[in-house]
């Protein structure tokens, strides 16, 4: 069955989704929509590895809160096209597909009997296996990582709009969706919404007993060298740690001198200060015996000291990678004659930045 609509095309759509989120008419609205489809979201981040917060942005964003023509007429909350391989009833609408003269036609989008199926619908869209080569590098992201996730879907060309990750990301921090990446299910939890006086950088409400607890089961908390620190469970962003701490990503970056992106994913155990390292440790310990492995900066992480400073002391520099066995001095400057045994190593970046990929 083939329903037909035509309707003028309105450019600021997007933008006018967005700036109604403050609209006091609209906040019910979008609360109950959240409500609506918590559920369905986080059952698929368990079964396909979508970030619950990126589905419920996407939905909110490209549906209007459930209210577009798409979702009411089509159940469509995702704008997915018919496509080759689609068999189901078709939903016609002017949208931005051209003849060959360059004028607009309708475009067939996708019908579903239901909106739990147009949930479902959207995560086998991104899975299918005849789209890996585009969205299949999303899947090597944590479920957690809704920013490597909001850029890599722009990167992969799913939207076109150049500020597609920033309007997902603003919604998701704006009404901490994130929280519903580490529930373990959707009962007795509710919306949080921001105040107009909100940081840019929220913190997650420490006030819920039930978040506080997920997010304390996923990365431990501790001090090294009288400073405070974490192990990261693996996995997650370094922006998430800022969530979780108060921070901001700027400080995590320059307290921990070779993580270079809010989008760079912590390996289990990797250590994460949460303040300023210092010039010297602290204690008894003077020398430090270089493992298989370790490079000047793990060591520097390991007793909490500021790189640059282990590098003075040793007389190294930033390519150069201490040799298996040599002796580091986490005190005192040695000598030249006393520099450690190194090799040179040609340094890059181990991540890829998809924000500067746009």
């Amino acid at each position: 069955m083939k329903i037909h609509f035509w309707k003028p095309i309105v450019a600021c759509l997007v933008v006018f989704v967005l700036t109604a989120f403050d609209a006091p008419f609209n906040r019910k609205t979008l609360e109950n929509y959240i409500d609506a489809y918590k559920h369905i979201a986080i059952s698929e981040m368990k079964r396909a590895g979508i970030p619950a917060s990126i589905k419920l942005a996407q939905g909110i964003l490209e549906s209007d809160f459930g209210r577009s023509l798409l979702a009411t007429e089509a159940r469509n909350h995702f704008g997915i096209k018919c496509g080759g391989d689609w068999s189901g009833n078709t939903y016609y609408i002017l949208d931005d597909d051209k003849d060959s003269s360059g004028l607009l036609i309708e475009s067939c989008f996708r019908v579903f009997e239901s909106d739990e199926e147009s949930y479902i619908a959207h995560s086998e869209f991104l899975r299918n296996p005849s789209k890996r080569a585009r969205y299949g590098f999303l899947f090597d992201l944590a479920s957690t990582d809704y920013v490597g996730w909001a850029n890599g879907l722009k990167f992969a060309g799913y939207a076109t709009d150049p500020s597609y990750p920033q309007k997902l990301i603003s919604i998701i921090e704006k009404y901490q969706l994130y929280k519903y990446d580490v529930l373990t299910n959707a009962t007795n939890d509710h919306l949080i919404t921001a105040n107009d006086n909100a940081s840019s950088n929220p913190v997650i409400d420490k006030g819920s007993a039930n978040i506080e607890e997920k997010l304390s089961s996923r990365t431990k908390f501790s001090t090294i060298n009288g400073l405070k620190m974490v192990y990261a469970s693996g996995g997650e962003s370094i922006h998430r740690i800022a969530l979780m701490s108060g921070l901001k990503v700027s400080e995590l970056l320059e307290y921990n001198e070779e993580i270079y992106s809010m989008d760079y994913i912590l390996k289990p155990n990797e250590i994460v200060y949460l303040e300023r390292k210092k010039k010297n440790i602290e204690g008894e310990a003077a020398f430090h015996t270089v493992q298989k492995g370790e490079s000047m900066y793990t060591i520097a992480q390991k007793y909490g000291i500021r790189l640059e400073s282990l590098l003075a002391k040793n007389n190294l520099t930033p390519d150069t990678l201490p040799l298996e066995g040599q002796e580091i001095s986490l005190v005192k400057q040695l000598h030249k004659s006393q520099t450690p045994k190194f090799r040179m190593v040609e340094r890059f970046d181990s991540y890829v930045d998809l924000g500067s990929l746009r």
